[in-house]
């Protein structure tokens, strides 16, 4: 740009020719222009994207740069080198010049043409309404803007602009279908997923039902056998090897001056967990008790400072480079130390889905996830109704994709299509697409950015019809509409395998309609589960942060990504490979989990099943079994 300015500048200075030719072509009205197309250029340059995005702006800036030409081409000022022309140059006195009353008809042609052109869905209803306003009583006038007026869906789920025009197919594909009122396509209108629409038209139908009396229809659902899940194998730990290196702890430390009591030994999947109690400070064993039990009473214990500095010395005593120090852990005055274990034990989906856990959430009614194992071997089974959303972040290879597979295994082992519809995303269409086919799915599994924001655009009708239903019968949220002499309603969870490309894609748009379904969604049945592999502010706002609490950070590449995820350092020094730190709304420090892991033939074997599965059986039809 430096160098542009100065061959304009030279040129300018060296030719007359040049500069005759900028006074008379728009004299002043260089300057808005020039500004107007520098602005341009740079965004090209930079932001490319947002140009794409915003391209109505750009064009209602250049009107109004088209305005201030006209207007400059309006004065005259009769003396020096503007002797013979306007401050607006030839150019300018395309859009004004003289007379004056055609000058401003002109721009006032362009004032008001141009921003409901670029915007009819906002200011354009505005200015129709205004003139049919000064037009009232006028049946000219009345009958002119008849033809666009405001309609209302049914249950005032949304609102959108008839214009009485023949409609026209769109040229998107029969994925990408527009927002449809009555028959009428209007292609400014809201896009939104013919299946999701379908999916909306359905359960509205099911509302026209009676809504008092039994429920009829009760279906006998089968369920994907345990047996399509792999039994783990794994060896064994030794526990003489951990005592051992707890007094390896112990002496290093003490060899520092930091005495500490190793009093609790967690053992997991892949990491051993070392409770460190501090000790008092002083110079050896030879003091007296009297002596011990004066520094006791004038509190000199070890500070938790001085074990933390000592992190690099324990993992060089320790000869490994992944550990964690624990300021405290949780229900304990203890301090704890977290190192992989020698012989680290595979977490397998199956011996998850077999605890009591899993099992008594899915017979509350909820959404059981199988998460993995804590450092101490338990296992971390979640309920995403509680939750009520997931938002997931770590590098390629980490763990990430693992899990969001283990996230809707766990729900189609246990919750047939009646109860649990799914919506998918998967920007890179490997990850996902196995799923296809399956009933669950609201429609196939989406791999065009460009269609997921007129699918959120239907989970928003679909969210909003819901509500007017719970108005309509006086019911707070889904669980007690189920509970209610009405057909259940299903749960909606989306889930999206890589966050980053659908926020480029689509901007601030998709933003809004993702934290609006964060905000709104839970009382609805709807739900989110987000992944991303690029944790940035850009892509993990702190608008959707703020909405979705409970988050799982697997290994990232800096500092900075792991506090974008979870608010604190911790994620950049996890081993990978199912490693995560899970943090709840509940507490503010995360917890070190080992993920489960399912294989390819597992979401298979579960695939296959829902596919060829037989349609359900009625129970009041269901034939009686002889003894």
């Amino acid at each position: 740009m430096v160098a542009a300015g100065l061959a304009v500048a030279l040129a300018l200075s060296l030719s007359g020719v040049v500069r005759a030719w900028v006074v008379d072509t728009l004299f002043y009205a260089w300057v808005p222009v020039s500004l107007w197309a520098i602005a341009l250029v740079f965004t090209v340059r930079h932001h490319h994207r947002s140009l794409a995005a915003g391209w109505r702006y750009w064009l209602l800036g250049g009107g109004a740069v088209a305005i201030m030409v006209g207007v400059l081409s309006m004065f005259r000022p009769g003396y020096g080198i503007s002797a013979d022309m306007s401050l607006g140059g030839h150019w300018g006195a395309v859009l004004g010049g003289d007379p004056w009353g055609l000058a401003v008809v002109k721009l006032l042609a362009i004032a008001i043409i141009l921003p409901p052109a670029l915007f009819p869905k906002s200011v354009g209803i505005t200015w129709v309404r205004a003139l049919g306003k000064i037009g009232h009583g006028s049946e000219i006038w009345t009958q002119w803007f008849s033809v666009a007026r405001l309609i209302s869906v049914k249950d005032g789920v949304a609102k959108y602009v008839r214009l009485g025009r023949d409609s026209t197919t769109p040229k998107r594909p029969s994925r990408r279908l527009t927002a449809r009122t009555e028959g009428v396509v209007d292609p400014e209108l809201p896009l939104i997923s013919s299946d999701i629409e379908a999916f909306a038209k359905g359960e509205l139908s099911a509302y026209l039902e009676p809504e008092s009396g039994p429920r009829t229809g009760a279906t006998s659902r089968l369920f994907p056998n345990i047996g399509v899940l792999s039994n783990a194998k794994s060896v064994g730990p030794d526990e003489a090897e951990f005592e051992e290196t707890a007094r390896l702890i112990e002496k290093t430390l003490g060899s520092y001056g930091v005495q500490v009591e190793v009093q609790d030994i967690q053992v997991g999947p892949r990491l051993v967990r070392y409770g460190l109690l501090p000790g008092w400070l002083g110079r050896g064993e030879e003091r007296s008790e009297e002596e011990k039990s004066g520094e006791r009473r004038a509190g000199n214990r070890v500070r938790v400072q001085s074990i933390l500095a000592r992190e690099k010395d324990l993992a060089l005593a320790l000869k490994t480079e992944n550990i964690r120090i624990q300021p405290n852990i949780p229900g304990k005055s203890l301090v704890g130390l977290e190192a992989p274990v020698p012989n680290p034990i595979a977490v397998g989906l199956r011996q998850i889905v077999e605890s009591e856990r899993f099992t008594e959430v899915s017979n509350e009614g909820g959404l059981p996830i199988a998460l993995g194992q804590d450092v101490g071997g338990h296992d971390e089974v979640l309920d995403l109704k509680e939750l009520p959303h997931l938002l997931i972040a770590g590098a390629t290879g980490t763990g990430k994709s693992v899990c969001l597979n283990t996230i809707v295994a766990s729900m189609l082992l246990t919750n047939s299509n009646e109860q649990v519809r799914l919506l998918m995303v998967d920007p890179k269409g490997v990850e996902l697409t196995p799923y296809d086919g399956i009933p669950h799915l609201i429609s196939p599994v989406i791999s065009d950015p460009a269609d997921f924001g007129p699918a959120l655009e239907g989970l928003i009708q679909v969210m909003q019809q819901r509500y007017q239903r719970f108005r309509d019968v006086s019911a707070r949220d889904i669980r007690s509409y189920n509970d209610g002499p009405y057909k259940p309603m299903p749960s909606l969870v989306v889930v999206v395998d890589e966050l980053a490309e659908l926020m480029l894609s689509e901007g601030r748009d998709a933003e809004s309609k993702l934290v609006r379904l964060a905000q709104l969604g839970r009382a609805a049945g709807i739900h989110l589960v987000l992944s991303t592999q690029r944790p940035t502010v850009d892509v993990v706002t702190g608008l959707l942060k703020a909405n979705i609490p409970t988050r799982i950070c697997f290994t990232v590449a800096s500092q900075m990504d792991s506090r974008v995820i979870l608010d604190m350092n911790g994620g950049e020094d996890l081993m990978g490979r199912g490693d995560m730190l899970f943090l709840t709304k509940e507490s503010t420090q995360p917890r070190r989990i080992q993920g489960a892991y399912v294989e390819e033939k597992e979401i298979a074997g579960i695939v296959d099943f829902w596919i060829n599965q037989p349609l359900p059986m009625t129970i009041e039809n269901a034939p009686e079994v002889g003894i």
